[in-house]
């Protein structure tokens, strides 16, 4: 019967780290956009290239983590015109500042699916504490998927310069919404 105890611990310790390891990303489900408004008028967007590594057991919310990398350079209003802009060096700075990320340092359970994640946002190599409350949905075929919805003001993080800063004609909080699907995990 000793025998058997490390091998039940050692069992249960790999059933533990299993439960909690981190969901590969389903990146033809997942969506990242983003809403400006320029002269009151709404202009949608959205990054077509981001990585997410997300662990969270919802029995351990403590233990979760979550790290979001953006290519800043598939940003996409639509227009190209626009996509310009938004990628100069007054705006987002792709050549200056390629990547932008979010990394949780907490995350707590609010119940019924709901969590909030507290973090570091880091735009235009500027780094903000950020906390984002987000939804988790376990999927049928064995899926999650996670949505949230935030705000940032540009300005915390230097986006937008000249004419954009005018009173008016660029809005300064932008709307953030996040939809990732997760993939089942690996038994």
């Amino acid at each position: 019967m000793h025998k058997f105890i490390p091998l039940l611990a050692l069992l249960s310790a790999l059933a533990t780290n299993a439960s909690a390891a981190p969901q590969t990303l389903v990146s033809t489900d997942s969506h990242i956009g983003f809403t400006v408004k320029e002269m009151g008028v709404p202009v949608a967007g959205q990054f077509k290239q981001f990585t997410a590594t997300i662990s969270l057991d919802p029995l351990k919310p403590e233990q979760a983590s979550a790290e979001i990398r953006i290519d800043i350079g598939s940003l996409s209003t639509g227009t190209e015109e626009a996509d310009a802009i938004a990628l100069s060096p007054d705006w987002l700075d792709k050549a200056h500042a390629p990547v932008a990320t979010f990394k949780s340092v907490a995350v707590r359970a609010l119940g019924d699916g709901d969590y909030l994640a507290d973090g570091v946002l880091s735009i235009r190599n500027q780094n903000r504490d950020l906390s984002v409350r987000f939804h988790r949905a376990a999927q049928s075929d064995g899926k999650t998927v996670i949505t949230g919805d935030f705000v940032i003001k540009r300005s915390q993080f230097g986006i937008g310069g000249g004419l954009w800063n005018e009173e008016g004609v660029v809005a300064e909080e932008i709307p953030v919404n996040v939809r990732l699907t997760l993939a089942a995990p690996a038994q």
